[in-house]
């Protein structure tokens, strides 16, 4: 995936297998520039004091906000470092997203070649509670915190601080984790909740649609998937990028390329 070295820091956008389920997630370390910056989390572990994890919001895409996490860490200073995590089932690309059985055997092939031991078998089932559960997303994000703290662990170098930042119903996942793992909250300085979502039982209207689109997700989701293709390959590309950045609030031309 994508590495980049800017100002003494060093971003990597990577692929993981987190409960079985290809994930993209964003490290952000600082280094002193004599190191590649691939390898960077790997040198500068041992100064990092304080660790931001960021749990996103709908739609659940990591680097939507590595933007933003670069400008934090760069305000923050030395002894800082950041890490993020999309959502299982969210993010780009058919290794991610999809409906058929098979479509990320790529991703899991690769990983198994690879010697991953996280990997999924190709004969063992996809465990579908993960993406589409609220309980399914509170264990995805539980696994991968643990791996982030087990990487600082295997290095021989101190746990770090946690400060939670959360988006929107990202909020109550950071929440879940914290209430079920008191080891974690044990660790945590602070909980930074941005517009938080705190709303679950909607007008009966909305309530009503809303649960009849996700118990029919097989219909839903190539219905949607479709209706978005045929949109945006008819309609003005300055037309889409307007609605983007007026209507949804998507102001940076990196998230509305994505």
């Amino acid at each position: 995936m994508a590495n980049a070295a800017t100002n003494n820091l060093a971003v990597s956008e990577d692929r993981v297998c987190i409960c079985g389920w290809p994930t993209d997630t964003l490290v952000i370390d600082r280094h002193d520039g004599n190191f590649d910056a691939i390898s960077s989390h790997n040198n500068e572990n041992a100064a990092t004091h304080t660790l931001l994890l960021f749990i996103p919001g709908n739609p659940g895409v990591i680097h939507w906000y590595t933007d933003l996490l670069v400008q934090i860490i760069k305000r923050v200073g030395r002894g800082f470092a950041a890490r993020g995590v999309s959502y299982a089932g969210h993010g780009i690309g058919e290794d991610v997203v999809g409906t058929k059985d098979d479509h990320n055997q790529s991703f899991h092939r690769k990983n198994l070649e690879n010697g991953n031991i996280n990997a999924r078998k190709e004969d063992q089932p996809k465990d579908m509670s993960i993406p589409w559960t609220m309980e399914g997303q509170v264990k995805h994000k539980i696994e991968w915190i643990d791996k982030v703290l087990a990487d600082f662990a295997s290095q021989s170098t101190s746990t770090p601080n946690l400060i939670f930042i959360s988006h929107s119903i990202g909020a109550h996942f950071v929440q879940c984790v914290l209430l079920r793992r008191p080891d974690i909250l044990a660790k945590t300085q602070h909980v930074v909740h941005l517009m938080p979502f705190f709303r679950f039982d909607p007008p009966p209207l909305e309530k009503l649609f809303m649960s009849s689109a996700a118990q029919s997700y097989k219909f839903t989701i190539p219905m949607m998937t479709n209706v978005v293709r045929v949109l945006s390959s008819t309609l003005p590309r300055n037309w889409i990028d307007a609605y983007l950045d007026k209507v949804v609030g998507i102001d940076c031309t990196k998230g509305r390329r994505i």
